[in-house]
């Protein structure tokens, strides 16, 4: 089946037992919600024409930077068929992790993302609650199969978020929740069951263009297109080589919530109630000298189980010598 529109085709369900398909709809979502899933959204597993046609030409512009997975994967990412073959619908969860605390206004702290601040790795705790959602789920009837991501597999997250009702994809490329914001993280399920299906929300995005202004390095090049050569987050985690000179990190090292603090719809004060998620004092008091004196069993045993050891020590150097060099 193709997808050639952001409307998903019916928002009744399809097959043989709509009944079942409504009884199951309504069980699954209250799981997810058990689970501590703030937001559930169902959409028909289709192949993503649209959105297939946007991803090539951004790849073909090379605005993936150095992340080749993107392009070895592309086909996955536009048909679940080929991730999961008997895939007849798409769950979106949306996990919120922000939390009522602000970076310090002092320019010699260095600023690490929201998500990345606290004690927890959220991958790691996200695929501990997948598999205890894919557990309660599969376990309604021995025919139903699930398969679970949350950033880590060839799905298109954000396109599956938007067709599922979860939010809108916003001029930032972010997946926004008018009552929640976007500081959420967003999994995906696939699962080999007809369900009811939720209709698309309203790009509430409209004329406000501060994403595009604040961000430092012109990385939001227009509405709704993110350069990852140009972004923060891009060149404090991802990029493995050299932070290029023109990039001011503006304090960043590791990740950026720039175009994400000035959304208006942030301004909502939702936030999640799991102190995992609550910035660690060590991590976020201290000085560039303070962390440039590290060694790497310093950075080990500050960081160790959380996402900045993705960057790794010698990347971490490098954030705190590039970010460094603008104070």
């Amino acid at each position: 089946m193709k997808c050639t529109s952001q409307q998903v085709s019916s928002d009744k369900p399809h097959g043989d037992q709509p009944n079942m398909a409504g009884n199951f709809s309504e069980i699954i979502k209250s799981i997810c919600i058990e689970e501590g899933f703030s937001k559930v959204g169902f959409a028909e597993s289709c192949v993503l024409v649209n959105e297939g046609k946007y991803l090539k030409h951004w790849l073909e512009r090379k605005m993936n930077a150095t992340m080749d997975w993107m392009n070895r994967t592309f086909d996955k990412r536009t048909n679940p068929a080929l991730v999961m073959d008997e895939v007849k619908s798409v769950i979106s969860l949306a996990y919120i992790y922000d939390t009522p605390f602000e970076h310090s206004p002092n320019k010699n702290i260095p600023k690490i993302s929201r998500y990345a601040w606290g004690e927890v790795d959220y991958h790691n705790f996200l695929k501990k609650k997948l598999r205890s959602l894919c557990d309660k789920i599969n376990g309604l009837d021995e025919n139903i199969k699930t398969k679970s991501y949350i950033d880590d597999g060839p799905v298109m997250d954000k396109a599956w978020a938007v067709r599922s009702g979860i939010g809108w994809q916003g001029k930032n490329t972010n997946v926004i929740d008018e009552k929640f914001g976007s500081y959420f993280f967003i999994c995906t399920v696939l699962i080999n069951l007809k369900l009811e299906y939720d209709s698309p929300v309203e790009d509430l995005c409209k004329n406000c263009s501060l994403c595009l202004y604040a961000c430092p390095t012109g990385a939001l090049t227009q509405e709704y297109e993110l350069d990852s050569n140009l972004c923060i987050s891009y060149q404090t985690i991802e990029n493995r080589g050299n932070i290029p000179e023109e990039i001011d990190l503006s304090g960043w090292i590791f990740g950026c919530d720039i175009c994400q603090d000035v959304c208006p719809f942030n301004s909502n004060n939702y936030f999640t109630n799991d102190f995992q998620f609550s910035p660690v004092k060590e991590k976020i008091e201290k000085t560039y000298d303070q962390l440039t004196v590290m060694n790497e069993d310093d950075f080990r045993k500050l960081f160790s189980g959380t996402p900045v050891m993705r960057t790794k020590f010698e990347g971490w150097k490098r954030n705190l010598k590039s970010a460094g060099k603008r104070i």
